[in-house]
């Protein structure tokens, strides 16, 4: 049976487009947000507009709500700016208190104890440059996280790769295979014998 891997390919390249964007052209993304914000914007004019002139009296409440929505995602790439690296500072926080406690509590042996110590606490350090010094932790996670996309993008590619090699090697019901030449021996009867 073949299994279809173009989901993983399409993946693949919206992973592969977005992580080079988020990590390499940030103001791109700006640019979209800024975009699809003034789409929504101008539209919900348009609706609130025209139930001015007829009995859409209802499409007005329905207007302003889409204006503050759209005002909303024009707002998104400074929030993300502004604020990414805070919040990635406290989540780095949070797994690397958890690492520690790990580390400290379990019965592993001494190297993976260690490790997974030396690991906590540089989560932590991270943590604390991400928290104190956003501005420039913002672009560092930003490049993180496009970097991280970028992986996953080259993880669902091999993926896709593994898949139609897999699916160049199935055998249909129609093979035939041959097997002249090959014994098949019962064991139960190879006692009998002896």
């Amino acid at each position: 049976m073949k299994i279809d891997n173009t989901g993983y390919i399409i993946k693949g390249i919206l992973l592969a487009v977005c992580g080079v964007l988020f990590a390499f052209f940030p103001g791109v993304l700006s640019w979209i947000f800024y975009i699809i914000g003034g789409i929504i914007i101008v539209s919900s004019l348009l609706t609130g507009f025209s139930s001015l002139g007829g009995d859409g009296g209802s499409l007005m409440p329905a207007g302003i709500v889409g204006v503050l929505i759209g005002l909303f995602v024009l707002y998104i790439p400074k929030f993300i700016s502004k604020s990414m690296s805070v919040i990635a500072g406290l989540i780095l926080t949070v797994i690397s208190i958890t690492q520690i406690v790990k580390a400290l509590s379990k019965e592993l042996t001494k190297g993976l104890k260690i490790f997974q110590l030396i690991f906590g606490i540089f989560l932590l350090i991270a943590s604390v440059f991400l928290i104190f010094n956003p501005f420039h932790g913002g672009k560092v996670v930003r490049f993180l996280v496009g970097l991280l996309m970028l992986a996953f993008a080259a993880f669902n590619f091999y993926v896709a790769y593994v898949i139609s090699e897999r699916n160049g090697e199935v055998i249909t019901s129609n093979d035939v295979i041959d097997a002249n030449g090959f014994e098949v021996h019962d064991n139960n009867d190879q006692k009998r014998i002896q």
